[in-house]
């Protein structure tokens, strides 16, 4: 069925694109939706079990030798996915001495995630915990704007509309604890935070660029190759980062050793080399503007769970930040109106 609306004595016909609950937020196959899925519930259960671990008397423990771990795992597990669904090790490691180029090329966003990590360290010395969590919300509408410059690809006002709302919305949530010691902080700690955020951003979408090279999977690189490049450049990256920190030593005592080898600290492993994987295939199926989405739904999710687990405070700018949110993802699925003129169409 078709109908027409009247704009400037002209009629033209407003076609829409089919958007149910299969299609929410662009997830048009049952892949894409246990991707995103599975991402979000992740993460927002890794959140879960470092606010628990926080809330007891936990051990304290080197943060970058957990790092290593991780990233350790996830080798593991992208090299066994590799020989169940891509072929032998053999033909793995015959794959990837040939393809050098493509190892070295994800040191970048390696080492922009160690960039980060360390960052987080050095930028909360200056900001308080509140603040600084209301401005790396921040990453998420430069994210869009990157995307698209990086992309060629405009994204629509509908998008632009719900990244904002997005971003509002994960503001709101911690808008409470601003003080005003965060918004004096001197011009080089606004700068930090700012390198901070472009580093995530810069990261995530470098990384989607190489796991979308249509060359690479040509010559053999499968995704699960592409993942233990990324990995194997981490494990270098932050093992250089705990020498040149002087942390060696510290890595390899029997505290911090008995302290890795807790129940909570090894579920955070688990869950952290998991979702490592799930990353790569949700950048190499969706891109990084659904990666920003997906942040923003760990955020609220963490929240309205916090609050029903363990009692963490829920206000009144929690509950707007849960509509602001929702809002935007409903926002960021809904099709644009494509204008066509009357004398394009053919009545059937």
């Amino acid at each position: 069925t078709s109908w027409y609306l009247e704009a400037a004595g002209l009629k033209r016909h407003v076609e829409f694109s089919k958007c149910g609950t299969a299609r929410m937020l662009g997830l048009d196959s049952a892949l894409k939706q246990g991707i995103f899925t599975t991402y979000v519930t992740l993460w927002t259960s890794s959140h879960l079990l470092v606010y628990s671990s926080r809330l007891s008397s936990a051990p304290s423990y080197n943060a970058t030798s957990v790092v290593l771990l991780t990233e350790t795992v996830k080798l593991i597990l992208a090299a066994s996915m590799y020989v169940a669904y891509d072929g032998s090790l053999r033909e793995m490691i015959r794959v990837a001495s040939k393809e050098v180029r493509v190892l070295l090329l994800y040191g970048i966003p390696a080492l922009l995630y160690a960039m980060y990590n360390n960052l987080l360290f050095i930028n909360l010395a200056s900001f308080d915990p509140g603040t600084y969590n209301v401005l790396i919300q921040l990453k998420i509408a430069l994210t869009g704007v990157l995307y698209q410059i990086l992309f060629s690809k405009q994204l629509n006002r509908n998008q632009w509309a719900a990244i904002l709302l997005i971003t509002l919305g994960c503001m709101c949530k911690e808008s409470g604890k601003v003080t005003t010691f965060g918004f004096q902080a001197n011009l080089s700690s606004w700068f930090l935070l700012f390198v901070q955020m472009l580093c995530s951003v810069l990261a995530g979408v470098y990384n989607e660029v190489l796991l979308k090279g249509s060359d690479s999977a040509k010559r053999g690189v499968t995704t699960n190759l592409q993942n233990a490049f990324m990995y194997i450049q981490s494990i270098v990256v932050n093992f250089v980062v705990l020498i040149w920190e002087g942390k060696g030593s510290e890595a390899i005592s029997p505290q911090n050793l008995e302290a890795i080898a807790s129940l909570k600290v090894l579920s955070i492993i688990a869950i952290m080399s998991t979702v490592g994987l799930v990353t790569g295939f949700f950048l190499k199926h969706l891109d990084s503007v659904l990666k920003a989405v997906a942040s923003a739904l760990e955020v609220v999710f963490t929240m309205l769970l916090g609050f029903l687990f363990f009692g963490a405070p829920l206000g009144l700018s929690g509950l707007i930040s849960g509509l602001l949110v929702g809002a935007g993802v409903a926002l960021y699925s809904r099709p644009v109106p494509v204008l066509v003129a009357e004398d394009e169409l053919k009545v059937v």
